[in-house]
């Protein structure tokens, strides 16, 4: 073979080496924005919480697009709704009015306030969470009525 012949296979497969790459690139694109639109679509819209059974929906109100809120009721223990709600991939936290460290030793919490439970799928600028606060309902006197608040707050969008 001569030199212009073995230059010209070598320029030839160049050309179709730097058009499959480009190919790959513009299909890689492609996907990239699919998934990215994909993935922007699933966040706009409310993060889907199961909600306690047997509980009584006391309240519920949109308050703008990307948020509503639902307020429910029941007679069950807080533990038995904090575990239902646990078991969905929330993160349960109690809240007390006094915590006191103590060093080398388990703080003490005083004052049983309520429970907050957070399920965050928010990343890329995209907002979707949900929280549930539980909260045992009192009288005018301060004593427990054996009810407990579920309050259910829903957030989405950009």
């Amino acid at each position: 073979m001569s030199e212009t012949s073995e230059r010209g296979l070598f320029q030839s497969n160049l050309i179709r080496l730097v058009l499959v790459l480009l190919i790959v690139g513009v299909v890689l694109v492609v996907v990239g924005v699919v998934g990215y639109m994909q993935y922007r679509s699933s966040r706009d819209k409310p993060l889907k919480v199961d909600t306690y059974p047997g509980a009584q929906l006391v309240g519920n109100e949109v308050l703008y697009d990307g948020y509503d809120h639902q307020q429910y009721v029941s007679s069950d223990p807080i533990d038995t709704i904090e575990q239902f709600y646990a078991k969905q991939d929330m993160d349960c936290e109690p809240q007390y009015a006094t915590i006191v460290e103590r060093p080398g030793e388990e703080p003490v919490r005083e004052g049983y306030l309520y429970t907050r439970c957070l399920r965050d799928r928010s990343s890329l600028g995209m907002t979707q969470y949900t929280t549930v606060v539980l909260q045992p309902e009192q009288d005018e006197a301060g004593n427990a009525t054996g009810q407990v608040v579920i309050d259910v707050r829903r957030y989405w969008g950009n």
